[in-house]
């Protein structure tokens, strides 16, 4: 489980472009600004986060996404402006020792920066610390830039649910 002094720590991140973020933990205070987030990430993107039409997070949602004892939610900012998020992280544990479940969503306006590619980095390194073997990520079959980024950690499929790949990642 993480520390307290483990969620004040950021990451570093500098995008393709030179714009440098700041990623860290989350904690049930983020919940308005992540809000915002799914607010200004279109329908398309969300679906492909959540896999439906979700508009966002309620807020006994995110108290599951961001309690320690499920798993680790980062949020990503702006390095000049920490209270607009524009990514948000998941490794959550699953039934499976060992075993976290990644997902991404970055903001509309930041895809095709880096962004997601360094947050996927370093979820991996993040969930090896934690103690995971494995990472999944259930990615639709149409959303390629995932795959992309999945593919540079060596994702490879279990298996197909219709429209969804299941994919597995060793760590």
């Amino acid at each position: 489980m993480p520390d307290a002094s483990r969620r004040d720590a950021a990451h570093s991140i500098t995008l393709t472009d030179g714009t440098a973020t700041r990623t860290r933990e989350a904690g049930p205070v983020d919940l308005v600004p992540v809000q915002e987030l799914h607010r200004r990430c279109s329908p398309g993107s969300r679906a492909l986060r959540y896999h439906a039409g979700k508009s966002g997070l309620s807020p006994a949602e995110w108290g599951q996404l961001s309690s320690p004892e499920r798993g680790t939610t980062l949020v990503t900012a702006p390095a000049e402006r920490t209270d607009h998020i524009i990514a948000m992280t998941n490794v959550m544990r699953t039934h499976q020792q060992g075993v976290g479940e990644l997902a991404i969503l970055v903001e509309d306006a930041w895809q095709a920066r880096g962004l997601g590619t360094a947050l996927a980095e370093h979820a991996a390194t993040l969930a090896r610390r934690e103690g995971h073997h494995t990472l999944t990520a259930a990615v639709v079959a149409s959303n390629k830039p995932m795959l992309h980024v999945l593919g540079k950690l060596d994702a490879t499929p279990l298996d197909a649910t219709g429209p969804v790949l299941d994919l597995r990642i060793l760590l």
